[in-house]
């Protein structure tokens, strides 16, 4: 129990407690450990959006799939970021779109009623939650916008322009395969792979496995646009 409350601590609601201060904050918490196969569903609009999750190892997808079958990835978590946080006091019974595991993954849930007595004993923790819930919104307005985008170069353009930002540095790590950058931006893989060959030759960025080093930012602007 104790190495998993040390995982627990490095996500951001529970990193300005000591191991110690957060089992005492837990102690009388009902929660739980739980481990998912890769592909498993670990959430559901079928399922009441009344658990939040923290990813202690692995990823999850979070995914919308409409009714004509196509399937949009909204976002990709990864260890120690929440799960389920946006619809938990939304006036919604369940969750809004399917999260499945991308890998074997071991998570922490708890349930509305203990997160909210976890609130009453460390007001910071909540403060933090409604932090992540904002940041969470803004992350979604990026979603919406990229995928407004027309062309394929536009997309890859803005995706790599908010991930400049986001890591400080024009040297970009991806924390997931190419096949997967195709799915959260909505793009076929082959079309991925040559629009990034492309922007390579004309110098715009180099690639190496799952690191894209960004050489004009005038030029991936220029893209965004088109």
């Amino acid at each position: 129990m104790n190495s998993m409350i040390q995982l627990l601590n490095k996500c951001s609601l529970f990193n300005h407690l000591s191991v110690e201060e957060t089992e005492k904050l837990l102690m009388d918490i009902t929660f739980s450990f739980k481990y998912y196969k890769r592909k498993e569903v670990i959430f559901s609009p079928l399922h009441p959006a009344d658990t939040l999750g923290i990813l202690l190892a692995g990823s999850i997808d979070a995914q919308k799939i409409f009714a004509s079958g196509k399937v949009i990835t909204i976002s990709r978590r990864f260890p120690y970021d929440l799960i389920a946080d946006v619809p938990m006091f939304a006036n919604t019974s369940c969750y809004p779109s399917i999260i499945s595991a991308c890998e074997n993954s071991h998570i922490w849930l708890v349930n509305k009623a203990n997160l909210l007595k976890i609130f009453t004993k460390d007001p910071r923790v909540m403060l933090k939650f409604l932090e992540s819930v904002s940041n969470r919104a803004l992350a979604l307005n990026s979603v919406v916008e990229l995928l407004s985008l027309n062309s394929v170069p536009a997309k890859i353009a803005y995706f790599l322009t908010m991930e400049q930002k986001k890591q400080r540095s024009s040297t970009i790590s991806l924390k997931f395969p190419k096949k997967s950058l195709a799915e959260q931006i909505n793009v076929s893989r082959p079309a991925l792979s040559r629009e990034l060959k492309k922007m390579q030759s004309e110098g715009i960025i180099s690639c190496h496995k799952r690191t894209i080093r960004i050489h004009s930012t005038e030029k991936l602007a220029d893209l965004c646009s088109h």
